[in-house]
């Protein structure tokens, strides 16, 4: 009997340390804090619910960096972070934190636009927690987080999502889904009201173009690729000629009017703003790529989608080349390079709102690198110091 009673403690025993050693990995995971070193040129930092007290206190209330120069143009608000599981946007809005320049007009940065959906993992995808990039001064590492907003902050889902006001039915997990939860609305679910929270921040500062980053699959046929409401044709349209002509290849398409809860419709349709996103390619998204590493994610160099672009499935542009495959700073550049031409382009069609600003482009990430545009936190001023 003593025996049986001795078992049935070690066994619990294991398995509390078991369940220890689990909860402590998902509270480091909801809990892990990014450094920003901003740019001198910040104004202020201030929270999303300062434009709407419904997400206050709550996991979905994000951090907005502003940038004014002080003299009157145009404005802009620069989405990364809606779909957390594409790091690659929020990246591109810490290089844009770190070094943005501006000499006219205002710029709204939020780095995580759906920070609940940045606290867990996606699960069944096998994915690696976390990323680290590596420069002169040190490494870095970056988190990587779902697409959806955490099931602890808003559940449970509906057996059919009806987006509001459309009516539209769409799949149950959209209805955490920031992407599919647009205009939003004050009484709604937790990512609806986030929705309202960025729609309002829209309404009351004015802002003339919206620009919300997104990595797309390979075997997706808008990667590479600007999507904008119709009040935004001209300059994406322009802006991709440029880019395809200038840089990289870029495709322009509108906005479909029956696809509902997106940004580039819905908030076209019920605010002034010109709304775009943009979409790049993510080696990660795709189902038929290979283990899921820290390296996939960093170099984007994977067997299996070597053979997919050899049977002609990709989509994306150029060409997918294992030997060069989809790296960081690629995709960081690609979008760094695409945001600044629809500015140039907004401030050529609009010269009312015209934006002058500076910050990495491209070219400067294919030569240096993304680390080289990221301050070591060791040794920055505090002041410009912070964590989200």
């Amino acid at each position: 009997m003593k025996t049986v009673y001795l078992r049935r403690i070690i066994i619990l025993f294991i398995v509390l340390i078991i369940a220890f050693l689990g909860a402590r990995e998902l509270w480091e995971i909801r809990h892990f804090k990014q450094s920003i070193v901003a740019s001198e040129d910040l104004t202020k930092r201030v929270m999303l619910s300062d434009y709407f007290e419904g997400i206050k206190g709550t996991w979905v209330d994000t951090p907005v960096y502003i940038f004014d120069s002080g003299k009157a143009g145009g404005s802009m608000l620069w989405l990364g972070g809606t779909h957390p599981y594409e790091p690659g946007s929020m990246v591109t809005a810490y290089v844009a934190a770190e070094n943005i320049k501006i000499s006219k007009g205002k710029i709204f940065l939020i780095p995580v636009a759906n920070r609940s959906a940045w606290t867990m993992g996606d699960y069944g995808m096998g994915y690696p927690k976390y990323f680290t990039l590596k420069g002169s001064w040190g490494a870095k590492k970056f988190k990587i987080g779902a697409r959806n907003s955490n099931q602890l902050d808003q559940w449970p889902d509906p057996f059919t999502y009806i987006h509001y006001p459309s009516r539209q039915k769409l799949a149950p997990q959209d209805i955490r889904n920031l992407n599919r939860t647009y205009p939003g609305r004050p009484d709604g679910t937790l990512t609806e009201r986030l929705a309202y929270a960025i729609t309002e921040l829209v309404r009351k500062e004015n802002i003339d173009l919206f620009v919300d980053m997104h990595e797309a699959s390979l075997m997706y046929p808008v990667v590479s690729t600007y999507v904008a409401h119709q009040n935004a044709e001209d300059i994406t349209m322009m802006a991709a000629m440029m880019l395809s002509a200038e840089q990289f290849p870029m495709k322009s398409e509108v906005s479909p009017k029956n696809l509902r809860g997106l940004s580039h419709r819905e908030v076209g349709d019920f605010t002034d703003a010109l709304v775009v996103l943009m979409e790049t390619a993510e080696p990660f998204i795709d189902r038929v790529a290979g283990k899921m590493t820290e390296e996939l994610m960093v170099e984007g160099k994977d067997e299996f989608l070597q053979r997919a672009a050899e049977k002609g499935l990709l989509y994306c542009d150029p060409e997918y080349d294992i030997e060069f495959g989809r790296p960081m700073w690629y995709r960081v550049g690609r979008h760094l390079s695409a945001t600044m031409e629809l500015i140039k382009q907004m401030g050529s069609f609009y010269p009312d709102k015209e934006i002058e600003v500076d910050f990495p482009l491209f070219k400067d990430l294919e030569k240096n690198g993304i680390m080289h545009y990221l301050h070591n936190p060791e040794t920055a001023d505090p002041n410009r110091l912070f964590y989200q």
